[in-house]
């Protein structure tokens, strides 16, 4: 008879042990799952943040330095004809929506243009330059460049 009793103290203990291991499982599990939620909400937080950011430093206009002003010239009537450039072909009108000394700055413009519907380029030299279109008529220059300040961009007409 004894050893029925050591039998039934030794399942018990198994018993136990188990319901022990079982309820110690759930706990961790519910603790990480907790634990995981937790850092989830914060790192959307995190990226709601981060994108807020980014959209307040893409949505306001880069504004190019406005050149010094020139005295007022006496007005010309407009040429009958286009003047031809160097090498005999027509100038073209182009819109410049600003002029950098760090590329990065002109890069992000581009972008800007891009992403409103707008191919630009940027053109190398002592200053980044940024531009879009090329028009034989600077009225059609003119179109743009005002089309362009009406969404924030400093826009000039140059050839």
């Amino acid at each position: 008879m004894s050893r029925k009793k050591k039998k039934k103290k030794g399942s018990g203990q198994g018993a136990n042990f188990l319901i022990s291991l079982v309820t110690l499982s759930i706990i961790f599990v519910m603790v990480g799952y907790l634990i995981g939620h937790y850092a989830v909400k914060a790192l959307q937080q995190q990226h709601r943040q981060v994108m807020q950011q980014a959209r307040e430093t893409t949505s306001t206009p880069v504004a190019a330095p406005s050149p010094a002003p020139e005295p007022p010239a006496p007005p010309t009537p407009p040429p009958a004809q286009e003047e031809p450039a160097p090498g005999g072909t027509t100038a073209l009108f182009k819109v410049q929506v600003g002029a950098f000394s760090e590329r990065a700055n002109a890069e992000r413009v581009v972008a800007q243009l891009k992403e409103a519907g707008y191919e630009a380029m940027i053109i190398t030299g002592p200053h980044h330059r940024v531009q879009t279109g090329a028009f034989s008529s600077q009225e059609n220059a003119e179109r743009l460049a005002q089309e362009l300040r009406q969404k924030g961009f400093e826009a000039i007409v140059v050839r």
